[in-house]
């Protein structure tokens, strides 16, 4: 699931979702210290749980500055296909990657797909363990991530 114990937080790992309405981060080194300011926005989940976003502000991952909200319950981070789009980027799905380009073409990320999840690592050590924990957890986490 998304929202978990601190314990099983990955720090360094987004996935690119399709179904996420805004871009969630939950490591707030991640933002741009400028950027950040409070907020106290609720999130429902697919298992109905809520959870808050405490802050807001831009994230840079590789090329891409978006506007994400700071949510340390988030196991993983969620970087937005729908957001992406409204900034101008293309979103492409091919043979188990998922391409980033901006508006001139060019890639400016890419993800590999996992156990049905688009995972972006921006380090590689959590990459791994993120992994470990989803091939090795309960059966219906995937199911619930994805509702």
């Amino acid at each position: 699931m998304v929202a978990s114990h601190r314990s099983a937080t990955s720090n360094g790992t987004w996935v690119i979702d399709s179904g996420a309405s805004h871009n969630y981060g939950n490591n707030l080194r991640h933002f741009r210290n400028d950027s950040v300011m409070e907020t106290n926005m609720i999130i429902r989940l697919g298992d109905k749980h809520q959870v808050r976003a405490r802050k807001k502000g831009v994230v840079r991952l590789g090329g891409v500055d978006m506007e994400a909200f700071y949510v340390p319950e988030f196991r993983i981070s969620l970087l937005s296909v729908g957001q992406l789009d409204s900034h101008g980027y293309r979103s492409t799905f091919r043979s188990g990657i998922c391409s980033i380009t901006n508006t001139k073409g060019n890639r400016v990320l890419s993800a590999v797909l996992e156990d049905g999840l688009n995972m972006l690592a921006i380090d590689g050590s959590a990459y791994v363990s993120e992994i470990r924990m989803l091939r090795t957890g309960n059966p219906i986490t995937l199911t619930i991530w994805h509702q």
